[in-house]
């Protein structure tokens, strides 16, 4: 009805119908696939600057949850632009619905330091350390022999 008192014609034409649906149907975080993939570009080109995706200050705590997947399925299947941009918006929609069934996005949070990393085979095996003097000195005698006394 308030269409119609401010001069608009009804029913409306499919541009309009179009915008409508669309102004209707927003998800429940306010971002389009537009603003996930501005917000992808800007973690991957600032990514260098951080020690991980969780310490990154991200716009919306489900853009944690999108752009490391975007990554991850961006270097594993090659993906070009338009199709990172396609993933975008379906890894948005899947978010969205999880809200909308009632489920919470995960906070971010940092991951937990191994303060007291269990040791690998080769320590197990070589308390004394016994084969990794022999390790070097073989590797010592195979670099003197070919010449290259400049690597370490």
């Amino acid at each position: 009805m308030e269409r119609c008192s401010a001069g608009n014609h009804w029913p409306p034409d499919l541009a309009e119908f179009t915008a409508i649906v669309g102004e209707c149907t927003a998800n429940p975080f306010g971002l389009s696939a537009d603003d996930v993939m501005t917000e992808y570009r800007r973690w991957r080109n600032e990514s260098w600057r951080f020690d991980g995706a969780d310490s990154f200050d991200w716009r919306h705590p489900v853009l944690f949850q999108i752009c490391p997947e975007l990554r991850r399925a961006g270097v594993e299947r090659k993906l070009g632009h338009n199709e990172l941009a396609v993933l975008a918006g379906r890894l948005l929609a899947k978010w969205a619905k999880q809200v909308e069934m009632g489920f919470s996005i995960p906070p971010v949070r940092k991951t937990k330091a191994l303060e007291n990393r269990p040791p690998g085979d080769a320590q197990v095996v070589d308390t004394d350390g016994r084969y990794q003097r022999k390790g070097m000195e073989m590797l010592a005698r195979i670099r003197a022999s070919m010449g290259n006394n400049n690597v370490k």
